[in-house]
């Protein structure tokens, strides 16, 4: 009986752990972590639940002013001085019982009081994921400021430490109170000379309440120093209007023989253009082209119930191996279905706009197919595919560049209305594809189920992703040229 008893016990245990592995997964993405609501580890304590300026911390800093976004020099000093205090007091506590290290607090809300920035450090409700990327063992995760009390946009988890839970508290980088250089940041990425590049947009982005802070910047970080080793301000003509720093939502980056000679991509999905840096010259151009506006077409979006009208033009770029000193770069308008391309080469050359054969120099790639907007995409050297994040479809897909782009030429990988809800990141990084999908249309526009996740981390080896596909090349797709309709031979692939 006994024995009978540690078998239906394993068995259970055995079903409980087959039903998590299901549910960690979509399609072939890999769960890697995932937050009903976000949380934060800062200097090893954790902050889970709203926190402002006007409790016991205050004695120990000064107040901050009302609109700023940044901390006084010394507060590392209080948050270590508070934190002492509190252990102090766990410490004379009857049996040590703990308790949250970061004082009273309230139930979330996205209205809370006080009514200003001045008194806000933490409001778990406005905090958004927006930005994923893996960089050796760091995972860098992106919190721009879109609402109050953000204590950090740029902030990591360590993959040797964090992976232990499915929710970790993100940790700012490279610390509070460095943290403070960086306004509003949506998305980094990392270049083969460990450097962590991004936009900085300098906008607090508050309904109602909008500040430019700061000058719109290029901000380049040094990964082996954790230091910050750049902040290039965009020039006047880069920043053509009040809204174009909402626009600077990606960056994409492109080394030309050595690190010195490096160039910065950065889509304008607001204004509608493209802002180009040069490392080495320290200067930045603007591009324009009708290829980087919105499709109207495109507009009208019904995602996670809700129906609402967007118009972000271009929002990402992804370039191929280079050939003959130039890559192809794809880009596209998240409202829009269609890719388009460039040389690179016509992207690094600040005259390139005063060629006459300027506009012809970009191409129609493709579409996509129906409901197919997609926010960012990430191209792999090795087998010439690039993935989109369809937020049209909740959904993962892929490309092969050997075929020409048409809806039959795409297939989803990964798809998914609640758990993929969003999907706002996508980066390849060696030969894994990260994700980032954030609920961003509920959190905007109705009310997250903070009992329920909503934030999800996904990864993927590029192989196992496109394994039995039409992106894998098992099949060939080609044009009735009767009817101009797609078909793919020898493909009986199902979307899953």
């Amino acid at each position: 009986m006994r024995g009978l008893l540690l078998l239906i016990s394993t068995l259970a245990v055995l079903a409980v752990t087959s039903r998590s592995q299901i549910t960690r997964t979509v399609g072939r993405l890999q769960e890697v972590f995932a937050w009903k609501q976000i949380t934060f580890n800062i200097n090893g304590n954790d902050i889970t639940q709203d926190r402002y300026g006007d409790d016991d911390l205050d004695m120990t800093r000064d107040k901050r002013q009302a609109g700023s976004v940044f901390f006084n020099n010394d507060d590392d000093d209080a948050v270590r001085n508070w934190n002492q205090t509190s252990q102090n007091k766990r410490n004379n506590r009857p049996n040590n019982r703990p308790r949250p290290m970061w004082g009273p607090t309230t139930s979330s809300t996205t209205t809370p009081t006080p009514s200003d920035e001045a008194g806000r450090f933490f409001i778990q409700y406005n905090n958004l994921p927006m930005g994923v990327e893996r960089v050796d063992n760091r995972l860098f995760i992106t919190l721009p400021r879109r609402r109050y009390g953000i204590p950090s946009t740029l902030n990591y988890l360590d993959l040797t430490r964090d992976s232990n839970t499915r929710s970790p508290g993100l940790r700012p980088y490279p610390n509070l109170r460095d943290s403070r250089a960086l306004t509003s940041v949506y998305r980094t990425r990392a270049d083969s000379c460990n450097r962590l590049w991004m936009v900085d947009t300098g906008l607090l982005e508050i309904p109602n309440d909008r500040q430019q802070v700061r000058q719109p910047a290029v901000v380049v970080y040094d990964l082996r120093t954790d230091r910050q080793i750049l902040r290039y301000e965009l020039k006047s003509t880069d920043i053509i209007a009040a809204n174009t720093p909402t626009g600077l939502a990606s960056i994409t980056l492109d080394i030309v023989d050595d690190c010195a000679n490096t160039f910065a991509y950065i889509p304008d999905l607001a204004t509608y253009g493209l802002i180009v840096y040069s490392l080495r010259d320290n200067d930045s151009w603007r591009l324009t082209h009708n290829y980087f506006s919105f499709n109207p077409i495109a507009g009208n979006l019904r995602l996670a119930g809700q129906r609402f009208q967007w118009s972000d033009g271009i929002f990402s770029v992804t370039l191929t191996e280079p050939r003959g000193g130039c890559s192809s770069a794809y880009f596209h308008a998240m409202v829009g279905t269609h890719e388009f391309s460039v040389s690179s080469c016509v992207l690094r050359n600040r005259t390139a706009s005063q060629d006459p054969n300027f506009w012809s120099q970009f191409s129609e790639v493709g579409d996509r197919g129906a409901n197919s907007q997609s926010t960012m995409h990430g191209y792999h050297a090795g087998t010439r595919v690039v993935f989109f994040a369809d937020i049209g479809r909740d959904a993962i897909s892929c490309w092969n560049t050997a075929a020409a782009l048409t809806p039959a030429a795409v297939e989803i990988l990964a798809k998914d209305s609640t758990r993929l809800s969003y999907p706002s990141d996508l980066h390849v990084t060696g030969d894994e594809v990260w994700v980032m999908a954030n609920s961003l249309p509920t959190w905007a526009y109705s009310r997250l189920d903070t009992n329920e996740y909503n934030f999800f981390i996904y990864k993927a080896n590029v192989q196992d992703l496109i394994s039995g596909t039409v992106c894998a090349g098992r099949g060939r797709v080609r044009v009735n040229t009767r009817t101009g309709t797609d078909k793919e031979e020898n493909n009986n692939t199902t979307t899953t």
